[in-house]
C-alpha cells in the first residue's frame, strides 16, 4: 500500500477513535475536539511524512484555530 494511503487510513482511524472516546467521556467543548484533531494530524504526519507539493494548509489551519480556541479558553484574547 502506498504511504499516502496508509497516512489517510491511519488518520481516519485516529480521528474516529478520538471522537468516540471524547463522546463517551461526554466532552462538549469544541476546543478539546479541535486540539485533539490537531494532535492526531501532526502525530500522523510525523510518523508517515507524506510528500508535500505545497504548503501544508490543513496543518496551518488546524494549528491556527487550535491556538485561537486555546487563547479564548484561557482568556488571553
Amino acid at each position: 500500500m502506498r504511504r499516502e494511503n496508509s497516512f489517510l487510513i491511519s488518520l481516519a482511524i485516529l480521528l474516529v477513535t478520538s471522537v468516540v472516546l471524547l463522546s463517551t467521556l461526554r466532552v462538549q467543548n469544541l476546543a478539546t475536539y479541535l486540539n485533539l484533531f490537531t494532535l492526531c494530524y501532526f502525530a500522523d504526519s510525523f510518523v508517515f511524512r507524506p510528500k508535500r507539493r505545497s504548503i501544508d494548509f490543513v496543518g496551518l489551519g488546524l494549528l491556527y484555530y487550535s491556538a485561537l480556541f486555546l487563547a479564548i479558553a484561557f482568556r488571553v484574547l
